[in-house]
C-alpha cells in the first residue's frame, strides 16, 4: 500500500510540472455546422466563447476542463497569433503563438514571481532574452538555445562626457 501512494505522489508531482510545457490543444471539427459571429459553447468538456468564420475559431476565450485559459488569436483550431495562456498552477505566458507552441515573442510568468521575456521557438527559451527574480531584478540577460542558457549579452560601455 505504501509503493501504491509513494507512486501516486510521484506521479502527481510529475503532473504538475508538466503544466507549463504543454497547451491544451482545440480538436478539429469544434466549429462545424457553426454559423459565422460569436458563440459561446461547451465542446468535449472545454467552455468556449469565440468568434467562428467558416467553421473555423478566429478569436476568442477557451476553457479546458483542467481550466487551463486561453484568450486571444486562433487560426483555424490551432493557437496561433497573440494571446495569453494560463496553466491550472496560475503561470502563465503572453506573447505569441504558432501551431499551439509558444514562438515568438513572448514573456513567461513563474508561480515564484520570476518571469523570462524573450523569443521563444517551439515552446522553449530560443534567441535572446532576459530572466528576472521574483524582485524584478534581472538575472540572466543573453540568448538561450532550446531552453538553454548559452551566452550572455554583451554589456554596452558607456561613453565618456568630455
Amino acid at each position: 500500500m505504501k509503493k501504491i501512494i509513494s507512486l501516486l505522489i510521484v506521479i502527481l508531482a510529475l503532473n504538475s510540472f508538466s503544466y507549463s510545457q504543454e497547451l491544451n490543444v482545440i480538436v478539429p471539427g469544434t466549429a462545424k455546422n457553426i454559423p459565422d459571429g460569436w458563440h459561446k459553447f461547451t465542446f468535449q468538456g472545454a467552455k468556449f466563447d469565440v468568434e467562428v468564420k467558416a467553421e473555423t475559431l478566429t478569436e476568442g476565450n477557451i476553457v479546458w476542463f483542467d481550466q487551463s485559459i486561453y484568450s486571444g488569436t486562433l487560426r483555424g483550431y490551432d493557437i496561433s497569433g497573440k494571446g495569453t495562456y494560463v496553466w491550472p498552477n496560475r503561470e502563465r505566458y503572453e506573447g505569441m503563438f504558432r501551431n499551439n507552441m509558444r514562438h515568438g515573442k513572448g514573456t513567461m510568468f513563474y508561480k515564484d514571481g520570476s518571469r523570462h521575456y524573450g523569443k521563444w521557438k517551439n515552446n522553449k527559451k530560443n534567441g535572446k532574452g532576459q530572466e528576472y527574480n521574483k524582485a524584478g531584478e534581472l538575472v540572466k540577460d543573453g540568448v538561450w538555445e532550446n531552453d538553454v542558457f548559452v551566452k550572455s549579452a554583451k554589456t554596452k560601455k558607456k561613453k565618456k562626457k568630455s
